[in-house]
């Protein structure tokens, strides 16, 4: 049997969903992980879990070392465009092993075998969970020269390495919406060469597979049953990933103080596997609708008032993926915001009662205020985060 491993590195205090992540690695005993991490909290991890103290710090200090670049990161997330270099800069970690692999903490795995199987590790150097870009969440490479150095292709990396900015280089450079929609990476305009632009150059030098082996969003109906994991009662996969989950505003968190055996994920709650438990109806549809008309009716007395015009957005342009939105302030430093044409700008209004949210007075959509960045409110809860560009 081939030996995995898989790596993780995570700055900071780790999050709620870092019990179910570890009750799943622990029903994959024969895949070893390592969780790089400065959290001080004491907790039992599984015997195939190796909690590794680290730092910002020491990060810089060993890519330095590893990669022979000058690294000197201030932003822990930036750790993100170095996965595709996690042989080198761990490979005194990964030397034992015949596979090595990055994974994200907001996820919950199922039967890792069962997709990894003996004869797609024998036929494949990289496999990727998601059909249409390098799946950065979970990613795996076969331990060789040839791959572990597969990120020195990208005549980018080294810049990459040594900037703060975040390229999504263990992606597909930011393209999401370009490669979703079936186009080639090769033929997509992109800031910069990222890991996907590597495999298909090399796919004459290396077996690369692209499968679809997971579940994304906030679908609901997903079940987690003693390590096996599936969709709808009908479809296994190889695991959950929480990124939309855990940032929806309708969403509940769950701190357990065990994990259970058996649970269910839900489109918004997490509840355990029990005839008992709560029925999705209300979390699902009923408490969505009533906080949308919370927020309607908020929108409504704000701008029928006006006594909370938004003023705490710098002016620029903010961007997600390759969408852009500009704000601007006017005279009285009042934000608007405008989309392609600067003569048709909009006021924006910060709401009465949910004072983290702000609102665009005329088209009624409304937002998340973030620092240094703002998150749009889609219907179904979910966020699309936009950063000053």
């Amino acid at each position: 049997m081939n030996k995995i491993v898989l790596l993780n590195c995570y700055l900071g205090k780790l999050p709620w969903y870092f019990d179910f992540f570890l009750k799943s690695c622990e029903t994959n005993s024969t895949v070893d992980f390592i969780i790089f991490s400065n959290d001080d909290k004491e907790r039992d991890v599984p015997q195939n879990v190796k909690m590794v103290k680290f730092s910002l710090e020491a990060f810089n200090s060993l890519a330095s070392q590893k990669l022979n670049l000058d690294i000197k990161i201030t932003n822990a997330y930036k750790i993100c465009d170095f996965k595709p270099a996690f042989g080198i800069i761990f490979q005194d970690e990964i030397s034992p092993y015949d596979f090595w692999g990055v994974c994200d903490i907001d996820l919950v795995f199922g039967r890792i075998r069962e997709f990894m199987t003996q004869e797609l590790l024998n036929d494949y150097d990289v496999i990727s969970v998601k059909d249409s870009f390098p799946s950065g969440y979970f990613l795996l490479f076969r331990n060789n020269t040839i791959v572990n150095h597969l990120f020195e292709k990208s005549k980018d990396y080294k810049h990459i390495f040594t900037t703060n900015d975040n390229y999504c280089f263990d992606e597909c450079g930011g393209a999401y919406d370009e490669v979703i929609s079936g186009i080639n990476i090769l033929d997509v305009h992109t800031e910069t060469e990222s890991i996907h632009h590597v495999l298909v150059k090399e796919q004459n030098n290396i077996r690369v597979h692209f499968d679809l082996f997971i579940i994304e969003g906030t679908p609901g109906r997903i079940k987690w049953d003693n390590g096996i994991l599936s969709y709808k009662n009908e479809y296994e996969v190889l695991l959950y990933h929480f990124s939309s989950y855990k940032n929806n505003i309708f969403s509940g968190i769950k701190k357990w103080k065990k994990i259970p055996d058996s649970y269910y994920v839900d489109k918004y709650n997490i509840r355990k596997y029990s005839s008992l438990g709560i029925p999705a109806k209300w979390t699902d549809d009923l408490k969505p609708n009533f906080k949308n008309s919370l927020f309607k009716i908020d929108m409504f007395w704000s701008g029928f008032l006006k006594i909370k015009p938004m003023r705490s957005l710098e002016k620029g342009q903010y961007s997600y993926m390759n969408r852009y939105m500009f704000i601007g302030k006017n005279a009285k430093e009042q934000n608007y915001v405008y989309y392609e044409n600067p003569e048709n700008q909009f006021d924006l209004s910060r709401m009465i009662f949910h004072s983290n949210y702000f609102f665009n007075t005329h088209t009624k959509q409304y937002y998340k205020d973030e620092k240094n960045s703002f998150s749009e409110v889609m219907l179904d809860g979910n966020l699309i985060k936009y950063s000053k560009s």
